[in-house]
């Protein structure tokens, strides 16, 4: 019976375990004094989307399952609710405790850094423009972009380190064209009518690169390495270059392989290759060291980060320590 027992209290303690080990996150309200007057320019007045980038946060790092998460936008209705749950008026018994709100292990903060749109327009253009509506008319095909950037920062609560640092860059296109009259009517890139709490801003491009934005965020947030030990940046990497876009690279590596947000790689354009010739195998491949790639995103199999060097990498060029 004993040795039973004390199976059951083993299994039971195991199945806990993960979510004991869970850190608690707290979500700031993102910064956009830098992007204020964007803000006003989009939406037609002044709003807090600080506190609308924090509120999809939440959702998604709650729904994601890594780390629990704690409020505290509103936290002062918490208190007020245990405070109105101590008197006389509620039943003893079925009401909250004092002083039993969760602390906070981990604080995301962050700044919106780009906040708006690049138009491009090719053609001929004639007649007048529509305020507010965005009625165009002409002969013309217009390609309008909305761009979103949050810069990031994960901040232990304790030591006041920043134990993770990043960039998430959401982009949103769409091209209209034709002639006569088209009408962009504050449902392209949010307008009158539209803000962040209506369900219809998914559907506006300033929406759509907010989310795509937010998402990579929340990607990035669940890839942090929170587990210390030895130096990220000393981990072994052999891995191939994806995708070259500026100087962002993509590689064929990510979170599967170990990889963590500020680890650092030696870009390698790969020259001759050296053959046996009996056999044909492979015996080595020279390289050439072209700079240097510091990682800014993990998602499971992929990870991006800004590259520096000397010359420009290639699909198909190597990453290595």
């Amino acid at each position: 019976m004993k040795i039973g027992t004390t199976f059951f209290v083993l299994v039971a303690c195991a199945a806990v375990s993960p979510a004991q080990q869970k850190k608690a996150l707290s979500i700031d309200p993102f910064d956009y004094s830098a992007v204020m007057t964007s803000v006003q320019a989009i939406f037609g007045t002044q709003m807090d989307i600080g506190q609308g980038i924090q509120a999809m946060m939440t959702k998604r790092i709650a729904q994601d399952g890594r780390f629990t998460v704690v409020e505290r936008r509103k936290v002062n209705e918490v208190i007020h609710e245990q405070d109105f749950d101590a008197g006389n008026r509620v039943k003893k018994g079925t009401g909250a405790r004092v002083g039993q709100i969760k602390g906070a292990d981990l604080t995301l903060m962050g700044d919106i850094v780009v906040f708006g749109r690049d138009d491009r327009r090719n053609g001929g253009f004639a007649g007048a423009g529509v305020p507010g509506a965005g009625a165009v008319a002409g002969g013309y095909k217009q390609t309008n972009k909305a761009v979103v950037v949050l810069d990031y920062r994960i901040v232990d609560v304790e030591t006041s380190e920043v134990v993770a640092s990043g960039e998430a860059r959401g982009e949103s296109k769409r091209t209209s064209a034709g002639g006569g009259v088209g009408f962009l009517a504050g449902g392209v890139f949010g307008g009158a009518g539209v803000n962040m709490a209506s369900s219809n801003f998914a559907e506006t491009i300033i929406g759509e690169a907010t989310m795509d934005a937010v998402d990579k965020l929340a990607a990035d947030v669940h890839g942090v390495n929170l587990n210390g030990g030895a130096d990220s940046r000393d981990q072994d990497l052999d891995a191939l270059v994806a995708d070259v876009s500026d100087n962002t690279i993509t590689i064929n590596a990510g979170a599967a392989a170990g990889l963590q947000l500020g680890q650092t790689f030696t870009v390698y354009h790969k020259g001759k290759v050296i053959k046996d010739p009996a056999t044909g195998e492979v015996l080595d491949v020279q390289t050439t060291p072209l700079g240097q790639l510091t990682i800014t995103m993990v998602r499971d199999k992929i990870s991006m980060g800004t590259y520096s060097g000397s010359a420009k990498p290639v699909v198909g060029d190597v990453v290595r320590k």
